[in-house]
């Protein structure tokens, strides 16, 4: 069972990177939600980051249909999620953080990824949000990636993408100890609510446990 919250001060700050507010067309809300929650519970403080672009598109939760809308503003709608203030990625000191967790999400990879979904367009990173990522990894600090947060993160590492695993433990957590990368499925393999906060709670509970031992 988790801890129900951390008995100790919270002693160091891990970003959390989001790319709007909806699974469709931003991060992954209960995803993002159950990072902060882990964090905390671990003693870690989650710090909110996202970009001032545009989202890609607007996407109605309700059907999963495009719709047409003004443009949004990643770090407005992601400023929705959480009581702590969202920062500007590209104001933010990264230097003061000690790890990054990207959660997933379609919208996520839609956002952080160009060309993603589009057929006719050529796959990169975000230049902002790979630079983000590339800071951790250059720096030897952890990162930890749920769901969907594996496209942006593969496609700076140039590893290849993993279908879904359904079926898998939930507590699985994926290890890459030569570039201090955690990974768990999240709602990539998993429908339950539970079973993703399984495998959240324990990459979050590694990923801290990788900051102490640095």
């Amino acid at each position: 069972m988790p801890e129900p919250y951390s008995p100790e001060p919270l002693r160091f700050q891990v970003g959390i990177l989001l790319s709007g507010c909806g699974r469709f067309d931003g991060t992954d809300v209960q995803e993002a939600v159950l990072c902060h929650l882990a964090l905390d519970r671990h003693g870690a403080r989650g710090v909110p980051l996202a970009s001032r672009r545009s989202q890609l598109h607007v996407v109605d939760h309700t059907s999963g249909d495009e719709v047409e809308s003004e443009p949004r503003v990643m770090l407005a709608e992601s400023a929705r999620i959480f009581h702590d203030k969202t920062r500007d990625l590209a104001e933010f000191p990264l230097d003061t953080l000690q790890a990054l967790i990207v959660p997933g999400g379609f919208g996520a990879a839609k956002n952080l990824v160009s060309g993603f979904a589009r057929m006719d367009q050529r796959r990169a990173a975000q230049p902002d949000a790979a630079a983000a990522v590339r800071h951790f990894l250059e720096a030897r600090k952890p990162v930890g990636v749920v769901g969907l947060g594996d496209i942006l993160v593969r496609q700076i590492t140039l590893q290849p993408l993993e279908d879904p695993r359904p079926g898998d433990d939930p507590a699985r957590i994926d290890r890459d100890r030569e570039r201090r990368i955690l990974t768990t499925a999240g709602f990539k393999s998993f429908q339950r609510i539970s079973e993703v906060a399984i495998g959240i709670d324990a990459l979050v509970r590694e990923l801290v446990q990788w900051v102490r031992n640095g």
